[in-house]
């Protein structure tokens, strides 16, 4: 009976120690979810055209795949732009991206103040999401494809600039962000960002990076986390279906899980130190 008790008691404080450790490294887990990733990288010299069009043949073989943060990101530069290509194909990232806004930040003293940012898109909500844009559960009806498309260009159409001070924002037509060129295309599975955006300031350039070739830059990644609050007051408590894109981007039939599993996303806030190119030699 005795050996009986200790073989229980023994049990006993194994799974303890199992819980415990279980519950430090959950907490663990959840502390280093929200810790800002950030990572350094060396930009790679502009060896050909790069065209600002959505289509990722020109950085095919240069993207770095993120993995915590399920998007690829490829860097370049010459004596006069920094060149970025951000691609994302989980279906949760895309719908973020597209309700919440993307936003990229440079810092020319190489750190991760927010001392420039390009937001773009500015996000549906920024631009009021028509009624028949709203998830198919919550609808008696099919959306109209081209009341869609047109949502879909105006939330293309313009970007915000943020900073250089602390409280300035500027909403522009993208076409008069002088020097600046972006695009973003969803095709399929795939969400391809393409951003040019001058080095230096000049007349011509009222908005830049602030660096030179050769100078190290910090550059951030922000898509904002999806305020499920706000879909569930929408809906009206019920858990969210389908978030139906042009291009065939959605969430789809497994509530809000991605392809890979993911569940009730963070967003994404990702720095790099960035080493830009001083010349084709590099």
């Amino acid at each position: 009976m005795r050996t009986m008790i200790k073989i229980l008691e023994r049990t006993r404080i194994r799974r303890i120690k199992i819980f415990s450790c279980i519950m430090f490294l959950s907490a663990f887990f959840m502390v280093s979810c929200t810790t800002i990733s950030t990572f350094e990288l060396d930009s790679n010299w502009r060896s050909r055209e790069v065209v600002v069009d959505g289509n990722n043949n020109e950085w095919l073989g240069a993207m770095l795949y993120f993995e915590g943060e399920y998007i690829s990101v490829g860097i370049r530069n010459d004596e006069s732009f920094f060149y970025m290509c951000m691609i994302a194909e989980e279906p949760i990232i895309r719908a973020q991206v597209m309700r919440q806004g993307f936003t990229v930040w440079f810092d020319p003293d190489g750190g991760d103040e927010k001392t420039f940012g390009i937001k773009f898109p500015i996000g549906m909500q920024a631009i009021g999401t028509p009624e028949k844009m709203i998830p198919r559960r919550e609808r008696e009806s099919e959306p109209d494809p081209e009341e869609m498309q047109r949502a879909f260009r105006r939330l293309l159409a313009e970007l915000e600039i943020l900073g250089p001070g602390k409280d300035e924002q500027a909403r522009l037509k993208v076409e008069e962000a002088k020097g600046i060129d972006i695009v973003l295309n969803i095709s399929g599975e795939m969400l391809v960002y393409e951003l040019k955006v001058p080095l230096l300031h000049n007349e011509q350039h009222p908005y830049a990076v602030g660096a030179e070739v050769g100078n190290l830059i910090g550059v951030g990644l922000e898509i904002p986390k999806l305020d499920m609050s706000a879909i569930r007051d929408r809906m009206g408590g019920r858990r969210p279906g389908g978030t139906g894109m042009p291009g065939g981007g959605r969430i789809g039939g497994m509530g809000m899980r991605g392809a890979r599993g993911l569940w009730m996303p963070r967003g994404i806030k990702l720095w790099m130190a960035i080493q830009l190119a001083a010349g084709q030699s590099q």
